[in-house]
């Protein structure tokens, strides 16, 4: 009889999907519309009201009404973007960075931007996602980290959420579907998340949602200063990124930006459906059964035990730097 060997193991452990749709809490849903369907011409998929199972879920429950709308880029089912809108509306914001005026460092530990590809030159983007309303941190910055050449830069749009747009000059294609963006803009291909302890993320993200590593590389000395403008942290600073996707998916992918000591500060609680701006990750498991045995095995935060809800199995989860996550089971 054949053993089992570590590759037949991995092949059968329970993993997560590349992230299906990250959901942004705003406060007014038209405005934002016109921001990601009107100008960067996502597509709208749906506009429909969250479900009172759904709102248990999500602890919703006092909520007059939540309007849940969904776009994506041509179609494609990763990457998607949910805009959520509460009645009466939500007040505490997942992350208000100091140049607006809010309590949040870029530093701080938790949800950070998320973002899009656009064509070359990103300056065109830039000024046109300014002219629509959104605020710059800066022109876009063109660095290397690894074998990977972006374009990039950040800019803060509905309820002050971060987005980065880039143009990938080198990017893989395991990292950047093919002839992308296929349309003004692309699908989230990925969103960032401030790490805080490496070793926990690598844990969760490796062993418990079995994603595969994409990028794991310091930013070389002579693009620090350049990074460190992009993100808004002190010249100089270290920062260490972390890429994490599904093997076979170029989008949905989380990156994990480490800037070492210099993040003491977690926004505890802070990524959560009631909330503006990074609200939730969506991901989806052949197994969720297989998947909550392993994360209950690496003492994740279980916050919702698996369960039905709108015809479909759920449960809710705590990342190790203030994630929050959704995983359904694939039918």
């Amino acid at each position: 009889m054949n053993r089992p060997t570590i590759a037949d193991h991995v092949a059968v452990m329970p993993r997560a999907s590349a992230m299906r749709a990250v959901t942004l809490g705003v406060t007014d849903l038209d405005k934002a519309l016109r921001l990601f369907r009107d100008t960067m011409g996502l597509r709208l998929e749906s506009d429909r009201e969250v479900s009172l199972e759904r709102r248990h879920l999500w602890g919703l429950e006092s909520q007059g009404g939540a309007r849940l709308v969904e776009l994506s880029c041509a179609g494609y089912a990763t990457g998607r973007l949910r805009l959520l809108q509460l009645t009466p509306r939500a007040h505490v914001v997942a992350r208000l960075d100091t140049q607006l005026g809010g309590p949040d460092s870029p530093l701080d530990i938790g949800p950070k931007a998320v973002d899009f590809y656009v064509r070359s030159p990103a300056t065109d983007a830039w000024r046109e996602m300014v002219a629509a309303g959104c605020i710059a941190r800066s022109p876009p910055v063109r660095h290397v980290i690894g074998d990977v050449e972006s374009e990039e830069c950040v800019l803060f749009g509905p309820d002050g959420v971060p987005l980065l747009i880039m143009v990938g000059h080198r990017h893989p294609p395991s990292q950047m579907r093919a002839g992308s963006p296929h349309g003004k803009y692309s699908e989230v291909p990925t969103i960032s998340v401030v790490a805080g302890d490496l070793a926990a993320t690598r844990r969760f993200y490796g062993e418990g949602l079995g994603l595969a590593i994409g990028t794991d590389a310091e930013t070389p000395a002579e693009f620090r200063d350049k990074v460190n403008e992009l993100v808004g942290i002190p010249a100089g600073s270290r920062v260490h990124f972390l890429l994490y996707q599904q093997a076979d998916e170029p989008s949905g992918k989380i990156l994990l930006v480490h800037f070492g000591a210099l993040s003491q500060r977690r926004l505890e609680g802070r990524m959560h459906p009631r909330h503006l701006g990074v609200a939730l990750f969506h991901h989806e498991t052949a197994d969720l059964d297989g998947l909550h045995a392993r994360l209950r095995g690496l003492d994740a935060n279980v916050v919702a035990e698996p369960q039905q809800v709108d015809g479909e199995r759920v449960m809710l989860v705590r990342g190790p730097n203030e994630e929050l996550f959704e995983f359904t089971e694939r039918q």
